[in-house]
């Protein structure tokens, strides 16, 4: 044991010691020199008070050592000090603070005969409980989460064991450096014993990636115990998908799966199968091998039998499976697919509907995007499209027209002009806007694409609705003015964002550079990408926030002071103005869009440094991005996008007809179905999400009258009752707090309740969402003792492998309670003060009443 101890909280022992000096300092400057005065009155009296010299000088050195001593002690109290010491064994006798993290991740399910991971993690973990002394404390850690909340508390040893019985696998990744931070969080918040820490699990390779060791070695004692046998196998879908991530009623909707397989031989003869709505549609054989990477399976199938509105799409829940092995929650993956009747899109065009004349060879530039995104291939089927097609001209553009539009493209229009404002607001509101150049410009009939004309009416500094300004001249020329040493421009492959739009399921690397080299380009407008339009563009768009926030400021104060708070006209028709100013900014005009108001857009915090790195966030994610780009010196961009407001605007930078490419010609004009299909796609609800901590929902309509009820995936559950809040600045929805399942969530509207007639509430709506937890958890591969000693190498960590013993060595704290005798020290020094100040009261009367006679 060591001779000097140690505080829980040292600071007050530091104040203390200095506030001791207090006593000290006082006596010093009371001990004034006087001047004597000779007065043979007080001869007698100086007499008597000589005898009681030395009695008062030991008294006021008395009181002198009792209060410094008593403002230290309550410092030391404060401090709660204690004495520690280390030792090779346990002797059992002192109370011990175990902070136990137990990985309950998906991967702890893998089921054995001794039951599954987790538990035997916990049945190991309530052996040690039952080991601890009496009086030990015991911080019990689900590291994923629990659906009945998880804290750092210290709990005693029956609570402990409770606890411990409830904790649950749940679809989440466990992670190593979380276990290491919840546990510092438990031992810097538990009561003053020794520490000890245990985190249970089967220690997947995966976890322990991006580690940093220097947490590690503030931990007082930190044992990784190893639970489960290495050999394991495991199949698992690892990705499920639909193509274009939307489905109609009459075209056969593509769904990809991805499998994997992990263990010493093949999964042969494994069953997937596809259900729609918990139907099952289709089913399919297929043989996995080890290690051989992803198996993708496709399946086809049309939602024939729904009947969505026009413009509103039906969620329709859909799920795959593999049969069951020893880990069945990674065996399944759910979807939600939006079905839709018809959505409209408007083509914007030289021509237009009226002016366009296949006959006279009169064809507007986004013929080939309607004829892809819409074919008609009889008049039967031309009233079944799932996409309504607006074909007009500049002209005819206004906002009647565009109030339910998900998509406008425009291609071959000379200049947008006054059309900007009405489609910038468009943008802002979530609308998808795709531009396109095209049509040869022929000043003469002011005809074709300009993009000094362009810039000049669609750029303006970043508040237009260009992602990016054009330069004046085009690049490349025409085959018919070409001369001998004329070349055409193609793709540049490497320059593809395959993860967005250029990825096509099922084709390899080698399939797509041959898909991709087939187009070739004569001509392409040449973008503006310099570091100073960046520069520029940053500075508009970081002063637009902060004006948008303090108009923001502006109407939420007056909301929050209300009219009864007695304010001036002045501030009155100020606020007002903030508030029409506001709306201009954030328009709501689109039927389609959510019914949040302006408000909602600009979540931030209140706190200007936070607030500022959130400006710095949003600002990032508002520059324009290049998407793909032509195989010229200057690699100039084919495809560039940048999101403006809540929707996306993406430029293409050659036209789409033979004048400007063989773009049409070619199998890659494909990849417009798909673009235009993702694009119309993120205009509606997100209905699928991951394991997160919490999934927030606007309602669909603003009704305040509902009870809100959700069904959690699983037979077991049982329906729970929603609180409908606010879940933005003014937009009402619900909340699901630790959605830790995968599977399909369904949340129910009811409007009324039962009466006295025994009617059952209404239904006024259900919205079915989708959860999915981390692919990466399924693989099992687990880290050995050997790799762990070469990424650890500190000497309070230790691996504690299957069948070896959890210790409890350590140091031991005694005198942890001594702050409490030292608090009674304190009285009894206060006690002692008063009992010196009485009796020199009293001696003092005597002395008087003997000078006196």
């Amino acid at each position: 044991m060591g001779f000097l101890p140690s505080f829980v909280a040292w600071p007050f022992a530091a104040a203390g010691l200095l506030l001791a000096a207090g006593p000290l300092i006082i006596h010093l400057l009371n001990r004034r020199r006087f001047r004597v005065v000779q007065w043979a009155a007080m001869d007698f009296l100086r007499q008597a008070l000589e005898r009681n010299r030395r009695i008062l000088q030991l008294r006021d050195l008395l009181l002198l050592l009792l209060r410094t001593a008593a403002v230290l002690l309550v410092g030391l109290a404060l401090a709660q000090p204690f004495f520690s010491r280390s030792q090779e064994a346990y002797d059992g006798t002192k109370p011990l603070h175990c902070v136990l993290v137990i990985d309950n991740s998906l991967s702890m399910g893998y089921e054995s005969l001794d039951g599954t991971l987790l538990d035997q993690a916990k049945q190991r973990a309530r052996q040690l409980i039952e080991r601890l002394p009496a009086d030990s404390r015991v911080s019990v850690i689900p590291l994923c989460g629990s659906r009945w909340g998880a804290s750092p508390d210290a709990l005693t040893k029956d609570d402990a064991l409770t606890a411990l019985q409830q904790i649950e696998t749940v679809d989440r990744a466990a992670s190593v450096q979380l276990a290491v931070n919840e546990a510092r969080r438990a031992c810097e918040t538990g009561p003053s014993l020794a520490k000890r820490v245990m985190f249970f699990g089967d220690q997947q390779a995966s976890n322990w990636a991006g580690l940093s060791v220097g947490p590690m070695a503030d931990l007082p004692s930190l044992q990784v115990i190893e639970v489960g046998q290495r050999e394991r196998e495991n199949s698992w879908i690892s990705d499920f998908r639909l193509q274009d991530g939307v489905a109609d009623i009459e075209t056969p909707a593509i769904f990809t799966v991805e499998l994997r397989h992990q263990g010493s031989g093949p999964r042969e003869n494994l069953q997937v199968t596809l259900a729609v709505d918990e139907v099952e549609v289709a089913s399919k054989t297929v043989t996995l091998e080890p290690g051989s990477g992803a198996r993708e399976v496709t399946f086809s199938h049309t939602f024939q039998g729904y009947q969505p509105e026009s413009g509103r799409p039906i969620p329709v829940p859909v799920r795959v499976s593999i049969a069951s092995d020893r880990l069945p929650g990674d065996d399944t993956r759910s979807l939600v697919v939006p079905v839709v009747s018809t959505l409209p899109v408007v083509f914007v065009d030289q021509f237009g509907a009226a002016g366009e004349d296949v006959r006279k060879n009169r064809l507007g530039e986004t013929r080939p995007l309607r004829r892809l995104l819409a074919p008609v291939t009889s008049r039967t089927t031309a009233d079944r499209q799932s996409i309504r097609l607006r074909h007009v001209t500049l002209a005819e553009l206004d906002r009647t027209l565009l109030e339910d539009t998900r998509l406008v493209v425009i291609a071959g229009v000379t200049d947008p002009g006054g059309s900007v404002p009405l489609l910038r607001e468009y943008v802002q509101q979530g609308g998808q806007l795709l531009i396109a150049a095209g049509g040869r410009f022929d000043p003469r009939n002011n005809s074709g694409f300009d993009p000094a004309r362009w810039t000049s009416s669609a750029w303006l500094d970043g508040a237009g609705i260009l992602p990016v300004p054009l330069l004046p001249e085009l690049l490349g020329t025409p085959p018919e003015q070409a001369g001998e040493s004329w070349r055409p421009l193609a793709l540049d492959f490497d320059s593809l964002d395959t993860g967005r739009y250029f990825q096509l399921a099922g084709v390899g690397e080698d399939e797509l550079r041959s898909l991709y080299a087939e187009p070739f380009f004569f001509q392409a407008a040449q973008s503006d990408l310099s570091a100073e339009m960046i520069e520029t563009l940053s500075q508009r768009q970081w002063a637009q926030l902060n004006d948008e926030w303090e108009l923001i400021q502006q109407v939420s104060g007056g909301r929050r002071s209300g009219a009864s708070s007695g304010e001036s006209p002045a501030d009155e028709a100020q606020r007002a103005s903030a508030r029409e100013r506001l709306l201009q900014l954030r328009p709501t005009w689109l039927l389609w869009g959510d019914a949040s108001s302006p408000f909602d857009s600009l979540q931030v915090a209140d706190d200007p440094a936070l607030r500022e790195r959130q400006f710095a966030d949003l600002v990032a994610r508002t520059q324009p991005r290049v998407l793909a780009r032509l195989d010229d010196a200057a690699g100039t961009p084919w495809m560039v996008e940048r999101r403006i407001g809540n929707g996306t605007v993406l430029l293409v930078a050659s036209g789409l007809l033979p004048e400007w490419n063989t773009l049409a010609t070619t199998n890659a004009m494909l990849i417009f179905d798909r673009i235009l299909r993702n694009m119309i796609r993120t205009t509606l609800p997100v209905r699928n999400f991951s394991t997160a901590e919490r999934i927030s929902l606007p309602l669909p309509t603003p009704d305040r009258d509902i009870r809100a009820v959700l069904q959690r995936p699983g037979e077991a559950s049982s329906p729970e009752t929603l609180d409908v809040g606010f879940v933005g600045r003014e937009q009402l929805g619900v909340s699901i707090e630790q959605p830790l399942t995968r599977g399909v969530y369904r949340i129910t509207a009811l409007r009324g309740g039962a009466d006295d007639r025994g009617a059952a509430p209404e239904t006024a709506w259900e919205i079915p969402l989708a959860v999915n937890g981390d692919a990466g958890e399924s693989d099992l591969q687990c880290l050995t003792r050997e790799q762990f000693e070469q990424r650890v190498e500190l000497p309070n960590v230790q691996w504690i492998g299957p069948g070896e013993t959890i210790s409890l060595a350590g140091s031991q704290i005694r005198g942890q309670n001594s702050w409490w005798w030292l608090i009674l020290a304190v009285f009894v020094l206060l006690l002692a003060e008063l009992g010196i100040l009485a009796s020199h009261w009293g001696t003092s009367r005597r002395v008087q009443t003997a000078a006196v006679t």
